[in-house]
């Protein structure tokens, strides 16, 4: 009778166990596809033992304990159809890779989108010379913005009810107290809101603006209640929507206005408006992004009228 190994022996270090497990796998036929992906299984785990960075353990040459773990692999796969099974223990000794001279570059990842750099918009920015102020004056009875000194824009009236993208282009009406040469002006109404409000806003083609040559915004308005001006930069803007903000977005710098029953011509300078909240920064206008009439909900319902928007000159 032959002496069976001890199921604490390592094929690694008795050659008797070796012995037993070829006798085992002699004796018994594994599927054709087997061997396959035990072979497989073997070349993966070697390339995961080259590329682990732990401390090497001292071990026997890496023949044996290759051979070894394929063997002993195909005898567990067939032990249901053999007379007797062979239990081998696995141990750190024996999985445990070598120091290596020069490092194992890893296998490239499957299905990774690379994305191309976020781009600041204002590498591209288009700058006012500062000699023709006026952004719109709704003369022409369309919603696109006065071409001057390279402003391009549509104006929109955003509410909280509409859906992403929806927003209405905002034509102008006749103006109350209308003259020969002051016809027309953006007009919107609306019901309460209770989310965040309403706006009357114009982004600028392309995203950032170089406005620093004028000192600040113009316009004349009326209506019940009051409205907030935001002349908004990219800071405040988020990455997908053509900003930098990666947080504490649509935080724009702003100045309430408290309106009335006529028209009133107010001018807000830069430095006039501010964002929410402490430690923040002053706006910067070489990175206009656009200009917007907030309404808040609790400033509606709303009536409001707004002509003639202007930059206003600097102060010298």
């Amino acid at each position: 009778m032959s002496e069976r190994p001890s199921r604490d022996s390592d094929p690694a270090e008795d050659p008797r166990t070796l012995e037993h497990l070829l006798e085992a796998a002699r004796r018994e036929t594994a599927p054709s596809h087997l061997a396959e992906r035990v072979f497989d299984h073997v070349k993966h785990r070697s390339h995961l033992e080259q590329l682990a960075d732990s401390p090497p353990f001292t071990r026997p040459a890496r023949s044996l304990p290759s051979l070894g773990s394929v063997v002993g692999a195909l005898a567990l796969a067939t032990a249901a159809a053999a007379a007797t099974a062979v239990v081998v223990r696995s141990t750190p000794t024996a999985i445990a890779p070598e120091r290596i001279s020069e490092p194992v570059p890893a296998a490239p990842a499957k299905n990774v989108v690379h994305r191309a750099p976020e781009v600041d918009p204002c590498l591209e920015r288009v700058v006012a010379p500062g000699a023709s102020p006026l952004i719109d004056d709704f003369e022409d009875g369309d919603d696109q913005l006065a071409v001057l000194e390279q402003r391009v824009g549509y104006w929109r009236w955003v509410r909280e009810i509409d859906a992403p993208g929806t927003a209405p282009a905002l034509l102008p009406l006749p103006r109350p107290e209308a003259t020969a040469s002051n016809r027309f002006a953006l007009h919107v109404k609306g019901g309460r809101l209770v989310d965040w409000g309403a706006a009357v806003e114009v982004t600028f083609r392309p995203a950032c603006y170089d406005a620093s040559a004028y000192g600040g915004i113009a316009f004349e308005a009326r209506g019940s209640g009051r409205v907030y001006i935001a002349p908004r930069e990219t800071r405040v803007i988020p990455r997908a929507e053509g900003g930098t903000c990666d947080s504490d977005c649509h935080n724009p710098h702003v100045a309430k206005i408290e309106l009335g029953e006529g028209f009133r011509t107010y001018e807000i300078r830069w430095e006039d408006v501010r964002q929410r909240g402490f430690g923040t920064l002053p706006l910067d206008p070489t990175r206009l992004n656009g200009i917007a009439f907030l309404v808040r909900p609790e400033d509606t319902p709303y009536d409001v009228w707004i002509d003639d928007v202007r930059f206003l000159p600097r102060e010298r």
